[in-house]
């Protein structure tokens, strides 16, 4: 019994008819008559017979087909399961700010090397990436500082700062440097208020007067109206490559010293043994060698 005849069996009883079996199968009809009756002789018994025009299943063969059907599913699913170890995927889980940009540049490099696909998922936060690592969701996650996961692995990839940033038309463009009494009554562009990072980057900001806050979903949209002007801005620097090679030429990058000590350990995040590690050590030397070639241009 092989898969081919297990075809050919399910394709008769779907058509009905030995002719158009041949014709979908690409076939000759003998060919179809052939691997039926031999598929009879090794289960010894008839699995169709004919009731006018009709050609009807035996009762061998009503209990034989649920199993063909099975059998064949199983081995599509043996395949498609070799197949991932042949050419693997890996999903990746990006932390909020850490570049897309980067990210596909590494995995550009990555696929000239390896032949490799890949899955891409934003999360929350570098919390909600490690707890997809650790349920599986994800192979590796890319978060800021370590997660005390004691499941998981952490890969120390890049030392991050953060960043103050305006557009190139705002009124502090012009500066060069930035202190809080600059800040009195301008408006500041915030993502996610609740998280940590904020919360730090507030508690630097207390007694600043009148400073105006507009909070949005997420840092594409920080960016995009800190090029329009809005207000001011502090992220981390690894949301402002666009390319490995210079800055957001929409962006002015200000040194504020008051933020010099606020700094985080991005890692990468993965399973003890998992089965892709090879493949996952391979994206974190490539990426960390990117971000170090970005530090130093």
């Amino acid at each position: 019994m092989d898969d081919e005849q297990l075809v050919t069996f399910i394709t008769v009883f779907e058509l009905n008819n030995y002719s158009r079996t041949a014709e979908y199968l690409n076939l000759t009809q003998p060919a179809v008559t052939a691997r039926i009756q031999k598929l009879e002789i090794e289960l010894g018994c008839k699995l169709f017979y004919r009731e006018g025009k009709k050609i009807l299943l035996t009762e061998e063969g009503k209990a034989l087909l649920p199993f063909a059907r099975k059998i064949l599913s199983y081995i599509n699913e043996a395949k498609q399961t070799i197949d991932l170890f042949k050419a693997p995927t890996l999903t990746i889980g990006l932390s909020p700010a850490i570049s897309v940009s980067i990210v596909l540049h590494v995995l550009s490099l990555l696929r000239e090397n390896d032949e490799l696909s890949f899955d891409l998922v934003e999360a929350e936060d570098s919390v909600e990436v490690s707890k997809m690592v650790e349920k599986g969701v994800i192979d590796i996650g890319l978060v800021r500082d370590v997660i005390p996961f004691t499941n998981l692995e952490t890969k120390y990839i890049y030392h991050e700062n953060l960043t103050f940033i305006v557009g190139k038309e705002h009124p502090l463009a012009g500066k060069v440097e930035v202190t809080k009494e600059d800040l009195i009554n301008q408006t500041m562009i915030c993502y996610r208020r609740e998280s940590a990072l904020w919360r730090k980057i507030d508690e630097k900001l207390v007694g600043v007067k009148n400073l105006k806050r507009i909070e949005v979903g997420g840092f594409e949209m920080v960016l995009s109206m800190i090029k329009n002007n809005w207000g001011f801005s502090v992220v981390p620097e690894l949301i402002l490559a666009n390319d490995t090679s210079k800055p957001d030429k929409d962006l002015c990058m200000i040194p504020f010293a008051d933020f010099d000590d606020i700094t985080y350990n991005v890692a990468g995040v993965y399973k003890k043994e998992a089965p892709k590690l090879e493949k996952l050590l391979l994206f974190i030397h490539y990426f960390e060698t990117t971000l170090k070639n970005l530090k130093s241009i």
